[in-house]
């Protein structure tokens, strides 16, 4: 694949902007350091006496190759590799959240350090025929199409370039993958949609790596999986679903409404589907209208505490500025903040083991199937706790993600690069009880496999005389 002398000069820009305004990665690498010592609700049980000796090791391996790295994202890519040590997907670097004169100061820095390169109509002709790993490919959303052009510079052998794009931030030319290959995969970063790099390792066979399709070949048919922050319809007169893509806080108003508009429904009809599948999560109060339809009998809750750091407390100031937060939590997030000033760097409790019970229980639906996956995890592993305890459920589908232990997740800005690092602020009492579920997930009680349709498998086990 030839690259242009103007692609090849931008490039050189591409990496010289990088660190226009100094950002040093071992500095940045020992900053977000610090910050995870200091902050993360897990850090005491995950860097523990047995532990603390590899840690140290290793963090002073990763301080040392931080030292010749000389590219943002290369330098995320590495910080990441080193969050992989606490093996919870509540610690990452993504987008800053933290204000909107923040996050887009931060997308204009990020924007003008993309590297773009030309793909000509002849490399695209040539890349059809390939036999490598390189050609034209489409994400399985059908969002991207790329073409993944040989393209090496130490840390890649392989670029992905925009060649169509649904996502208007995404434009043609612009490099949004750097993937190096190793044995039977190929490993490295993808770009999300706000142009943070998220390391990968995807799997490489002769058509596909990881959910890419290479353009012209037939992959294996799936189900499509609904991406709607809320849906629902009705599937028969015995079966009502509902999909829910999201318990985030701005999501709440909109579940409530469904659940209002068809209440009438729901309280006439026998069976519903909740479809929760690729629900990354949220916050509690955003299901709430949903538990008197599941609720049997008394559900049992088990609290979080919070490590009330000077860091924390700011970043759980920072939710009294969102308008989507209801003013009965602003008041509950007030009193803690008050708790976290008393009780500096110890954990205070954000709630109290306690008992739900409710006054009566409805007679519909009668049974409720909730379909899950590995993108279900955070609050919506929290929802699947407390589902599970009705007699009206079942489960189905595969194992969620397991992020729960260590949650309600804040932002901290980066000391220089325009990123921000989440991290959890809280750690579940589940923990010491021995039932935590990080790094394994709930358990559906029937599993369901790919090949399979979801909603008509959990529409027959429902429908089944």
């Amino acid at each position: 694949m030839k690259v242009t002398l103007v692609s090849l000069l931008l490039l050189f820009l591409f990496q010289a902007r990088s660190f226009s305004q100094s950002c040093n990665c071992a500095e940045e690498f020992q900053y977000v350091k610090h910050k995870i010592e200091k902050n993360y609700a897990g850090f005491r049980d995950k860097v523990n006496p047995k532990t603390k000796i590899a840690y140290q090791k290793y963090s002073a391996q990763v301080l040392e190759r931080s030292q010749k790295i000389t590219s943002s994202a290369y330098c995320v890519n590495l910080i990441n590799e080193w969050i992989g040590f606490f093996k919870d997907g509540h610690i990452e670097v993504g987008r800053n959240r933290l204000s909107k004169e923040k996050y887009d100061a931060d997308q204009d820095r990020l924007v003008a350090g993309l590297e773009k390169q030309e793909i000509s109509t002849q490399d695209i002709d040539s890349l059809k025929k390939s036999a490598s790993a390189a050609g034209i490919y489409w994400s399985k959303d059908s969002v991207y199409k790329v073409a993944l052009i040989k393209s090496e510079n130490g840390f890649r052998d392989y670029a992905g370039v925009i060649l169509e794009s649904k996502n208007k931030a995404w434009k043609r030319g612009f490099v949004m993958m750097e993937l190096k290959a190793q044995k039977a995969s190929l490993k490295g970063i993808i770009y999300d949609r706000y142009y943070t790099p998220e390391s990968v390792s995807l799997k490489l066979s002769q058509n596909t790596f990881g959910d890419w399709q290479r353009e012209g070949t037939a992959g294996v048919k799936t189900e499509k999986i609904l991406t709607n922050d809320i849906s629902c319809k009705s599937l028969s007169d015995q079966t009502f679903y509902i999909q829910i893509g999201t318990f985030n806080q701005r999501n709440a108003k909109s579940i409530d409404s469904v659940i209002q508009a068809n209440q009438a429904i729901l309280e006439k009809t026998p069976n519903l589907i909740l479809d929760l599948r690729n629900n990354g999560g949220g916050a509690d109060f955003s299901y709430r209208p949903l538990l008197p339809y599941l609720y049997t009998n008394k559900i049992k809750t088990i609290g979080p505490d919070i490590l009330a750091s000077e860091d924390n407390e700011e970043g759980w100031r920072g939710l009294l500025k969102m308008n989507d937060i209801p003013e009965d939590q602003k008041v509950f997030i007030r009193e803690k903040i008050k708790d976290m000033e008393l009780h500096r760097d110890q954990f205070i409790s954000l709630g109290a083991d306690n008992d739900l019970v409710l006054d009566s229980i409805k007679a519909f639906p009668k049974k409720i199937v909730v379909l899950i996956n590995k993108g279900c995890g955070s609050t919506t592993e929290q929802f699947l706790l407390t589902a599970k305890q009705s007699k009206k459920i079942i489960v189905m589908g595969e194992n969620s993600a397991g992020v729960l232990d260590y949650a309600n997740v804040r932002d901290i800005s980066f000391s220089c690069m325009p990123y921000a690092l989440h991290y959890a602020t809280s750690r579940s009492r589940r923990v010491d009880m021995g039932m935590g579920i990080d790094n394994v997930g709930i358990k559906p009680d029937y599993i369901l496999t790919p090949a399979q349709n979801w909603v008509t498998a959990a529409q027959q086990l429902l429908e089944k005389k």
